[in-house]
């Protein structure tokens, strides 16, 4: 009886474990966060971004495209253009998320919005916390 209840904790816990650390990845509730913004993209955002909040980034978005991708320092960013806003994740090359972002477009050289980090591995109520951040990023 002993060892079968320590077979099933085991199990348990290692179904559990399992399933927190891949909740991060870009590949999963990242993936489908981006993948639920859906309108097609209104504005271009390659080029050089600075900020206050997160320094400097640099994005490149195809021609016609809404997939986005980047660096900001040895941050990985993977976003979406969706109409008039941008929807980025921050993480790195191993596909942990560690922010996200959500900026609306002022025009050709400026994007405002909030970044959010990234709830504990252990919650499941989403990928990112309720609580923003201002973030202003100026075209370079």
């Amino acid at each position: 009886m002993k060892k079968s209840l320590s077979v099933m904790l085991v199990a348990g816990l290692a179904l559990v474990f399992g399933t927190a650390v891949g909740a991060g990845t870009s590949d999963n509730p990242g993936k489908a966060w981006l993948d639920a913004q859906t309108d097609p993209a209104a504005i271009n955002v390659s080029g050089t971004w600075s900020s206050a909040e997160l320094g400097n980034m640099s994005l490149s978005q195809a021609h016609g495209s809404r997939e986005v991708t980047g660096i900001n320092g040895s941050y990985v960013l993977t976003g979406v253009v969706s109409d008039k806003q941008l929807f980025l994740l921050i993480g790195d090359k191993s596909g942990d998320v560690y922010k996200c972002a959500i900026l609306n477009s002022e025009g050709s050289d400026s994007l405002k919005g909030n970044y959010y980090y990234r709830t504990s591995r252990l919650n499941r109520g989403g990928l990112c916390q309720d609580k923003g951040y201002p973030l202003h990023l100026k075209k370079q």
